[in-house]
C-alpha cells in the first residue's frame, strides 16, 4: 500500500498512532535521542506516509520527548541493566482451538526474574483518565493475554507492568495482576 498522512489544520501534528509506532520501534533498537535520532525518526515517520515538515518535526519532538522521559525512568534503569532483554517478541498458542498470535513490546530477565512490559503512549492527565482508559480499553486484558503465552510457551511466570509514557509529565507503571 502506498498512502500520504496529509496535515488537516494549520499547525499540523503527527498522529498519535505514528508516535506511538515510532516510540516503540526505538524502544525495540533500544534507541533513544542523540546526534542521529533525528534522521532515523524522519525516515521512519516517512515510511508511515508523513510527508508534511511540520508533522515529520512533531513527531521528531514528541517521541524523543517520551523516550527521554523514560531513560529518566527507574523502570530504564532495570532495563537497561538487564541480563537479557528480548524486544517485540512473537508468539502464536491455541486457545480453546484458536490460535492468539501477537507481540511481547518487551520481556527481560534480571537475576532470574521475568517482566513483562507492555509500553502505551496514550496521553494520560489525571488519575480520573487513566480510570476512564483502563475502563475503555483492553490494555490489562492483553497484558495478562501476554503473560498466559509466556507461561505457556516458556514455562516462566513473569512480573506484568503496563508503562504509560505519557502519564501527565512522568512514566506510570502499573502492576497488573496474572488472573
Amino acid at each position: 500500500r502506498v498512502w500520504q498522512v496529509v496535515p488537516a489544520g494549520q499547525r499540523p501534528e503527527a498522529p498519535a498512532w505514528v508516535i506511538g509506532s515510532l516510540v516503540h520501534q526505538a524502544l525495540a533498537l533500544w534507541r533513544f535521542p542523540g546526534a542521529d535520532f533525528a534522521p532515523w525518526v524522519w525516515a521512519r515517520a516517512r515510511e508511515f506516509g508523513l510527508t508534511d515538515a511540520k508533522q515529520l518535526a512533531h513527531a521528531q519532538t514528541e517521541s524523543a520527548r517520551l523516550l527521554q522521559r523514560f531513560r529518566r525512568s527507574a523502570l530504564f534503569q532495570e532495563m537497561d541493566q538487564a541480563d537479557q532483554r528480548l524486544p517485540e517478541v512473537p508468539y502464536s498458542y491455541l486457545v480453546n482451538g484458536r490460535v492468539q498470535t501477537g507481540y511481547i513490546d518487551m520481556l527481560y530477565e534480571q537475576a532470574g526474574s521475568w517482566t513483562l512490559v507492555d509500553f502505551k503512549t496514550d496521553h494520560v492527565g489525571s488519575e480520573a483518565d487513566l480510570q476512564r482508559l483502563l475502563s475503555q480499553t483492553d490494555y490489562t486484558q492483553q497484558l495478562r493475554q501476554y503473560g498466559r503465552a509466556v507461561q505457556q510457551l516458556l514455562g516462566i511466570t513473569p512480573r506484568l507492568k503496563l508503562c504509560l509514557l505519557n502519564y501527565g509529565r512522568e512514566v506510570r507503571l502499573i502492576d497488573v495482576a496474572a488472573n
